[in-house]
């Protein structure tokens, strides 16, 4: 039974061994942005985060975000005043595409399209929606 059992295991990590393999060489030629194409400012990459236009790279948060206990968040940190810099598209920097569509890859962007198909897209659902007599 032991054996059985010790089989069973290593068959499991395995198979777990080749799924990873086989996922990993799935996404190894695909990309999902392109060096010279622009870039709107906010364009989201799953995993990775937004593109900031004037700094011509991604970042974790969106371009000027504001939460009230923090301020703005622009270029990586948390600013008292919005960045006021205009940047409507540019094109990434040298380096950024690549390290963009590495981190999109490792974040496994099968398991973010499973995860963005459950989510129910009814606008801003039941918070606003109307009750008889309201």
């Amino acid at each position: 039974m032991e054996i059985v059992i010790l089989i069973l295991f290593f068959v499991v990590i395995f198979l777990g061994i080749l799924s990873h393999i086989f996922r990993a060489r799935k996404f190894a030629n695909k990309s999902v942005v392109q060096p010279g194409v622009e870039y709107f400012n906010n364009h989201h990459v799953l995993g990775v985060g937004y593109y900031y236009a004037a700094a011509q790279r991604w970042f974790s948060q969106p371009w000027n975000e504001y939460r009230e206990d923090r301020g703005y968040y622009w270029n990586e940190t948390w600013n008292t005043a919005p960045d006021q810099r205009m940047v409507l598209q540019s094109l990434p920097l040298p380096g950024e595409v690549e390290r963009v569509n590495h981190a999109w890859r490792k974040a496994d962007p099968d398991r973010a399209r499973r995860f963005w198909e459950t989510v129910e897209r009814e606008g801003f659902g039941t918070a606003i929606r109307r009750s008889e007599g309201s």
